[in-house]
């Protein structure tokens, strides 16, 4: 795996963090690692925390943070000021890595009262090697900075990696709290560009500096090198966005791996955008939103290429992965960065098909649910998510996506759509199961490859007691389809008494996916079949649920079920009454299905 490289610049001409036991000697550099994990095995380490009051308030006190690499605060421990003019903080058991250490100094007691400033140190504790290692670090406040010092003296990167820069303020070898606000960035050489919270983006080969200054006075600077990002096309470029900020986020640490299993050719690249949220799920393997290469790899462990770690926003906030512009953006960077004759996009997360689940405060209809922030794209918000972009494949990773409202807002940017009508488990896709199929031929036609996503959930024993569905829509056949449902409506609403009986029947015995008091998607084929056979439907609304049926059937290129979903083919629809409909439908209004037929007007009178 490739070490996601964190650069730190410090002010002072001497680093204050010193070590004892272990290796010895001063930490900065010691161990020769950036922010992160330890290269060998290393036993916890202890850090001595020393400060100096200085002119600090009688009552201060200080907010000591120990953050890793993906910005999460692994410990949190206080001081309170006391007679003495100095205190000392003993924290043990800190687990092997190099950290971020962050000291945030208050005026009032238990950090009441307004901050005063703040500093952050490098916390390395793994020169020690296997036997450990503790590190002493010493703050002062009231003094000004003086000079500045590069803790990791040059640095390389390749275009398109970040690196987590932080400034700490020093004089006379002790780090100095500062207003953090004063400590501006910027980067010379035209190699890349930094944002205000010192996160460098490398975007040009060659030669540059990073710079730090405080309070437009004191400047420390490092040398950056940047190496060209050697660009290759393959046949097939799989575009993985994993949003697992949520409860999902165990099953993404089993499927990244799946995918390891049969990232073996190289013409079949896997390229994901990965989120979890210790946050909100303390059980998560990491914090905040990395990009990954998948690298082959038959270990439990994930062995793939780091290319980004900790993307952040303008602000320094993790990325919003429920946003519509954050996917756009991901789709973008993909595609530039790892070019390929056919794509395929999976969308990874929770899904309610057009419409959110009943428990949420209001029926939002949505995808890509990121807990941290609590957001999700809405189903209406497709174009921006996927604007100016086409796949060969958009597959649906989700629960009860494989639906006419959701295909048909996807419809102009994929070839096929692949999906469940059902809520399949939460293990998700067998990604081995099914891209071994793309390993072991990428020169298949698109249409042959897609029929591996219903193979392999159909045919995959742990789900034999599953409810289990997948499909694929030849988007080709969209607009017969809407055609087709829009008379089918029509009809519904002109012999809207004669059927009344007939459609509450339907609603209550066609094949149903997850139904709840406003969840009503119903199988279109199943439906359709049911009014048929009625003999209390008109003819007409007979001829046309037959024609919406055939449409379907023209539509699905593959479809599998299993005996836990018996009457499944391939595409659900809502079938509402008018009451449930009156809930939502506001939003379902802003669909283009709606737009485009007149579904929503017989949903609106439906008996």
């Amino acid at each position: 795996m490739n070490r996601f490289l964190l650069g730190f610049v410090c002010v002072a001409t001497a680093f204050s963090l010193a070590a004892c036991g272990g290796g010895g000697g001063t930490v900065t550099g010691s161990s020769g690692l950036g922010f992160g994990a330890c290269s060998v095995a290393t036993v916890a380490g202890n850090l001595i925390y020393t400060t100096d009051w200085g002119s600090a308030p009688a009552g201060a006190s200080q907010v000591l943070q120990i953050i890793d690499t993906d910005g999460f605060v692994v410990r949190t421990d206080s001081l309170n000021r006391g007679s003495s003019s100095t205190s000392t903080l003993n924290v043990s058991s800190i687990n092997a890595a190099v950290y971020r250490l962050k000291a945030t100094i208050y005026s009032g007691a238990n950090a009441s009262g307004t901050v005063l400033g703040v500093t952050d140190l490098l916390l390395d504790l793994c020169a020690g090697g296997p036997g450990g290692i503790t590190v002493t670090a010493s703050t002062q406040y009231g003094v000004t900075p003086t000079s500045v010092q590069v803790s990791i003296p040059s640095l390389t990167l390749t275009q398109q990696q970040t690196a987590q820069y932080i400034a700490t303020a020093f004089q006379g070898g002790r780090a100095t709290f500062v207003d953090p606000s004063l400590m501006t960035w910027s980067v010379a050489g035209g190699v890349g560009t930094i944002s205000t919270a010192g996160v460098l983006t490398a975007t040009t080969a060659g030669s540059g500096s990073v710079s730090a200054t405080y309070n437009g006075a004191v400047v420390g600077s490092a040398p950056v090198t940047v190496n060209q990002k050697i660009i290759t096309q393959s046949k097939w470029t799989v575009l993985v966005y994993i949003n697992a900020a949520n409860d999902l986020y165990s099953f993404s640490d089993l499927n990244v791996n799946q995918m390891e299993q049969v990232a073996g050719n190289p013409d079949v690249r896997f390229v994901l955008q990965w989120k979890q949220s210790k946050s909100n799920w303390s059980g998560s393997s990491f914090d905040g939103v990395r990009r990954y290469l998948v690298k082959q790899d038959s270990t439990s462990n994930i062995a793939s290429e780091l290319v980004q770690s900790n993307i952040k926003d303008n602000f320094g906030n993790a990325l919003d992965m429920g946003k519509a512009q954050t996917l756009n953006d991901f789709i973008k960077w993909g595609k530039a960065n790892y070019p390929a004759d056919r794509y395929c996009l999976v969308l990874w997360n929770h899904g309610n098909g057009w419409s959110r689940a009943p428990e949420d405060d209001l029926p939002t209809r949505a995808f890509s649910y990121d807990d941290q922030y609590n957001s999700s794209i809405k189903t209406w918000e497709t174009d921006a998510a996927l604007a100016g972009e086409h796949f060969d494949i958009i597959a649906w990773d989700a629960s009860l996506m494989q639906m006419m409202e959701v295909a048909y807002e996807a419809r102009s940017y994929a070839d096929y759509i692949v999906g469940s009508e059902e809520s399949p488990p939460g293990e998700g896709y067998p990604y081995q199961s099914i891209f071994n199929v793309f390993r072991d031929n990428p020169d298949a036609t698109t249409a042959t490859l897609t029929k591996a996503f219903v193979d392999g959930m159909v045919n995959n024993p742990p789900y034999a007691t599953r409810k289990i569905t997948q499909s694929v829509i030849d988007t080709t056949q969209m607009t017969a389809l809407a055609t087709a449902l829009h008379n089918f409506a029509q009809e519904l609403i002109s012999n809207k008494v004669a059927v009344t009986t007939a459609v509450q029947t339907a609603r209550a015995t066609a094949q149903s996916y997850s139904p709840n008091s406003t969840r009503t998607y119903r199988d279109i084929i199943d439906l359709c079949l049911i009014l048929e056979a009625d003999a209390t439907v008109p003819a007409n609304v007979k001829t046309a649920a037959a024609n919406a049926r055939a449409a379907v059937d023209a539509a699905i290129i593959w479809e599998g079920h299993n005996a836990q979903s018996p009457k499944s083919n391939g595409l659900s629809i809502d079938f509402s009454s008018q009451g449930n409909y009156s809930i939502f439908r506001t939003d379902y209004e802003r669909l283009k299905f709606a737009q485009d037929t007149f579904w929503n007007e017989w949903l609106g009178q439906a008996p």
